[in-house]
């Protein structure tokens, strides 16, 4: 099993050596290649990669392909079973590839990825809600109106950021990689999870390793840019888009818009005492169901207590939300398909 980690460079970018040194430093075990894909900005000026060619193997464009076109001819260039789009930007931590790596041995989870942290730690991107318009919303950032522990558990996704995406190699070919309409840049991501949606597909958060992405804010020309791919992806998706949820839903209820996509929404209804037996218990069964039905959206209601914190971080990767209340017998589980009484 080997990876290979690819970063496409525009001009410029002193953030690359950090990028690189990180990546080789959390390797693990994984045998893993990295090339730098490096292309020249407007003025024809690009990044010196000379002092990393010891660690990576480096493709030098003469003009500005664009993301994704030299995200494509690097796939191409590379005989891995995976690849890991990483942008320059980004700073992996300890552990972060194998449990994307993990996530894949699904067969319907066609991308991983992590959850994006700025550089003061605070999570930016838990996944990202595509609406009918055609634009999104980072699930966790600042414009969320749901909390932190209503987004990181494991679970389906819209799409996520491709600052970091892991794949298999043969299933990005098959989906015919990223499609260079929107070149230079923009929505190649969100178009590629649309495409593996519309095959059966899914793009699974994956929330063990946090990364960390350096992202700076748009320009006024990159956010022409990206209102050019966005017309783009309308264009192309508005079918599928018709049944995306509405920016007014966020507000409205920001759970419908993060589990438009689940078949069930199954709500688990703890009815005991705090910091039980019993409610650990109840715990591992909901956590067993969300990791045997990974595309449903199974939470566990319990009362508020000490155990709820420990719970939700030992069952996360399963899949399983965990919601505290005050008073378990007044909670409003309307949202739920099927609601469970556990417990007793």
């Amino acid at each position: 099993m080997g990876v290979t980690c690819i970063t496409v460079t525009y001009g410029p970018s002193p953030t690359l050596s950090r990028a690189v040194e990180a990546l080789v430093r959390h390797s693990g075990e994984v045998s893993q290649d990295i090339i730098v894909v490096t292309q020249p900005d407007d003025e024809g000026r690009r990044e010196d990669v000379s002092h990393l060619l010891d660690r990576v193997r480096h493709i030098e464009l003469n003009e500005n392909l664009g993301f994704g076109p030299a995200n494509n001819l690097a796939v191409a260039d590379c005989d891995t079973e995976f690849v890991a789009f990483v942008n320059p930007d980004l700073v992996v931590t300890e552990g972060w590839l194998n449990p994307l790596l993990e996530a894949l041995g699904d067969p319907l989870v066609a991308i991983a990825a992590p959850p994006l942290l700025d550089t003061d730690g605070y999570l930016t991107e838990a996944g990202q809600a595509i609406f009918s318009d055609g634009g999104s919303e980072a699930m966790g950032g600042e414009r969320w109106l749901g909390g932190y522990d209503s987004v990181m558990f494991d679970r389906d996704v819209d799409y996520a950021s491709a600052a970091c995406w892991s794949m298999r190699r043969d299933t990005f070919s098959a989906l015919g990689g990223f499609d260079a309409r929107y070149a230079p840049a923009y929505f190649e991501d969100s178009d590629l999870a649309m495409t593996a949606w519309s095959r059966g597909l899914v793009t699974r958060l994956v929330t063990d390793r946090p990364v960390v992405h350096h992202h700076e804010g748009a320009s006024a020309t990159r956010v022409k840019l990206a209102e050019a791919s966005r017309g783009k992806f309308v264009d192309k998706w508005s079918r599928e888009l018709a049944a995306q949820p509405s920016r007014r839903d966020v507000g409205e209820d920001s759970r419908a818009v993060r589990d438009h996509r689940a078949p069930r929404r199954i709500a688990h209804v703890f009815d005991g005492g705090t910091d039980s037996i019993q409610m650990e218990r109840a715990a591992e069964t909901a956590a067993k169901e969300a990791a045997e039905n990974p595309r449903d959206r199974v939470t566990l209601v319990l009362p508020r207590g000490a155990t709820v914190g420990r719970l939700r971080r030992q069952h996360r990767f399963s899949g399983l939300e965990i919601v505290d209340v005050e008073a378990v017998r007044r909670v409003d589980v309307s949202w739920a398909t099927e609601v469970r009484t556990v417990g007793r």
